[in-house]
Order: structure tokens, then C-alpha cells, then sequence
């Protein structure tokens, strides 16, 4: 939990942001097409297993995070960070438009310990999340 607060600065929150929601989205849909195509044959819902599925997997997600802070050396495979959100270009309007806005730091401008910060807030969010709907669905 130091070394979080150590590394954490403001400027890591909209990273953080974007990552928690597009992953949240993205695990939201496939809950939710795999309870559309695999409950039709069983005869119930499957959401409440399927948001479970889902929270223990980014709760397995949030544990590999914490311990490559941590320094842990692992496979290759672990060691990746993904963000699946691409930066949009833009492709009208003068450089002159935009002197005045500050400039963004993206997920990909991070060194690796902010990336893991922010991967394992954007993890966490998103297991307490899928956890507690599959309590309620």
C-alpha cells in the first residue's frame, strides 16, 4: 500500500479512469452475451455465475498487478499491459487550436510502476464491481 502511495500522482487519474471504464464495459458485454447464448439452453439465467466468472477473473488480473509492483519477476505472458483503448486522431484544425489545452498524459506515457498502479485500481474497480452485481442480479 506505500509504494501505491509513493507512485500515485494526479495526473495518473485519467488513465485510470478510461482503463477502469472500457474494461468494465468490455467484461460487461461479454457477461452478458454469455448468458444471452448459453441461457437459452439451460433454462435460467446465467448472470450471477457469469458476473461472478468475471469478478474472480479480474480479481486474478489485480493480483498479478499488485505483484509486479511488488518486483515479483514472472512469465512473459504476465508481464504484458494491455490497453485496449486506442488514442483517436485528429485530423482537422491547426496545432494553433490546440496551444492552450494542457497536455494529456496517456496510459502508454507511463513508466512501468504507474501502468501497474493504474491497472491494478482500474482491476479492483471493476472485481468489487462484478462482485457485488452478481449478489444482486
Amino acid at each position: 500500500m506505500q509504494k501505491i502511495r509513493e507512485k500515485w500522482q494526479p495526473y495518473m487519474l485519467r488513465p485510470l479512469i478510461y482503463m477502469t471504464f472500457t474494461r468494465f464495459l468490455l467484461a460487461l458485454t461479454a457477461a452478458l452475451l454469455i448468458d444471452f447464448f448459453f441461457s437459452a439452453g439451460a433454462g435460467r439465467s446465467l448472470k450471477e455465475t457469469a458476473f461472478l466468472l468475471v469478478g474472480f477473473l479480474f480479481a486474478l488480473l489485480a493480483v498479478i498487478a499488485w505483484l509486479r509492483l511488488d518486483g515479483i519477476q514472472l512469465p512473459k505472458l504476465m508481464m504484458l499491459r494491455i490497453n485496449p483503448r486506442k488514442k483517436p486522431s485528429r485530423m482537422y484544425g491547426d496545432m494553433i487550436d490546440y496551444i492552450d489545452e494542457q497536455p494529456q498524459i496517456a496510459f502508454e506515457d507511463l513508466d512501468d510502476g504507474e501502468k501497474d498502479i493504474c491497472i491494478l485500481g482500474a482491476d479492483a474497480f471493476c472485481c468489487a464491481a462484478f462482485l457485488i452485481a452478481s449478489l444482486f442480479v
